[in-house]
This record gives structure tokens, sequence and C-alpha cells, in this order.
């Protein structure tokens, strides 16, 4: 894709982690149907305390904590949701050597080094192949298929997985060193984000993923974006109206997200500004 070349948006098909984010999106989890066994199984991992992302109005929004207790707050649930992983006998028989969160974090930063290919890929059929790859290449087969074994297992946790590792990347600037336990700076991210919402590779990604992991992927990939538009970190110039609105299409007839009418409240106010 060219600066200041038109490219089709073909596909636009899911977080997180990080990466975290686009990425996270890509490394978590799919969402079970409601009832009393999801709600028992998030509160398990999160708490009770609600999360609270920029630009997603929660019920208890009016009595969000201070910033410094935000941090505290979301350190704790990424620890939370990590020790939750290593008490999964699935993940425990894989021995990882210091734990799941350890492991994430190495992985996060093989991605982070090697990035996909998101511009001029449709000009070279090897790069649409490399990024029809890019996870096995960069992460090999057993940890490919570590990823495919959560995103199976792990559906009752997506949307609080997902909003944790978002807010965790927001808040590393106001935090102090003692804030958010991941590292991830949007500039980093940024070339992710693009990967899911304008290459065919980040497509192929999202296709194989079921609806829900695919819309929550492209929501925070949209939010990855629009933060990188307002800081000027677009360098890339991806349009952001066309994967939005399509989104937010998507999202109207979906029914199997619990936090649909805020995702589209926050997309109508970024839309709004463009």
């Amino acid at each position: 894709m060219e600066t200041k070349r038109k490219v089709p948006i073909k596909k636009i098909l899911i977080v997180v982690l990080i990466v975290v984010l686009g990425l996270a999106a890509y490394l978590y989890w799919g969402l079970e149907r409601g009832g009393p066994e999801r709600v028992k199984k998030t509160s398990e991992v999160f708490g009770p305390a609600v999360t609270v992302v920029p630009g997603v109005q929660s019920p208890t929004a009016d009595r969000a904590p201070a910033a410094e207790d935000v941090c505290k707050e979301n350190r704790e649930k990424l620890q939370a949701l990590f020790a939750y992983l290593d008490r999964q006998g699935y993940i425990a028989s894989r021995q990882l050597k210091g734990g799941s969160f350890e492991h994430f974090k190495s992985l996060l930063a093989r991605l982070l080094d090697r990035p996909p290919l998101v511009q001029l890929e449709t000009d070279d059929l090897m790069r649409v192949l490399q990024n029809k790859a890019h996870f096995y290449r960069v992460l090999g087969k057993k940890n490919t298929l570590l990823l495919r074994d959560i995103i199976r297992k792990e559906g009752d946790i997506i949307e609080s997985s997902f909003a944790v590792l978002y807010q965790a990347m927001d808040l590393q600037e106001k935090c102090r060193p003692d804030g958010p336990a991941l590292q991830v700076s949007l500039k980093d991210v940024y070339p992710y984000a693009v990967f899911f919402l304008n290459t065919l590779g980040g497509s192929s990604y999202l296709i194989r993923r079921d609806s829900r992991v695919r819309m929550l992927t492209q929501y925070y990939c949209i939010l990855i974006l629009d933060q990188a538009n307002r800081r000027r970190l677009n360098n890339l110039g991806l349009d952001i109206r066309p994967p939005l609105d399509v989104l937010m299409r998507d999202l109207k007839s979906a029914a199997n997200l619990a936090r649909k009418e805020e995702y589209l409240d926050t997309l109508k106010s970024i839309r709004a500004g463009y």
C-alpha cells in the first residue's frame, strides 16, 4: 500500500496481544453465549470490578477510580488473567518457563521485533504468502498451537481480556513504572492494526476466527488507528472510514457480544470526527 494511492480494503475481517492489541486480538479468546457460568468464570479471572476503557462507558463510569487506582487495577487484572491461564491443565502441561505471563511477554517481543509487511503487499505474491503465515513464521509451530488452544478453550473471557489488554497499552504514559505490566508502544502496535484492517494476510487470519473474535480485533485495531491519527503516527495514511463503516454494519446485526451497544457508541463517536 502506498501513502498516496488508495488500495481497496479486501474482506475486512480479528485482539491483542496486543498484540495486544491488533495483535492481542489475534492471540486471545472467543466468547461463549451468556449465562451464569460465563459470569462466574469472568468474575473468577478478573474480579468484580468493571474495566473502564477510554471511549467505552461502563455502568459505573461516574464512579471511576483515580488514575493511580486505575493503573493498579489494570496491573492486578493482567496478573489475574495470566494466573488463571497458569492453572489450566493444557497450559500447565507445556511447562512454560516463567509461567504464561513471561512466555507471552517473550512472544510479544518477537512479534513487535518482526512486524508484518503492510506496504505494497499485493505487488508481490511472496509478500502475501509471508503475511498469511506471519504468526507461524515468527512464533513457530508450538506457540501457534498454544495460541490456537487458548482461542478455542477460553471463550468466556474474550471481551474482558481485550478490554484489559487495550487499557494496558493506553495507560502506559499515564502510569508509573508499577502500572500496567505489559509495555507496548502505539508506534509498535500500529503495523498490526494496518495488518488486520487492510492486508490479505491479516484478513486470512480473521476469516478463520469466529465472528466475535474477528469483530473485537477489528474494533481495537480501529481504536489504535484512531490514536495513531490523533498523534500523527499513521505514516501509511490508511483511511479509517471504510473499515470503521463496515464494522459498524456488522456489529448492528451481531448477537454474540455483551457490550455491543458500547462498541457502537464508541465507533459512532470516532466516525463523527472524520
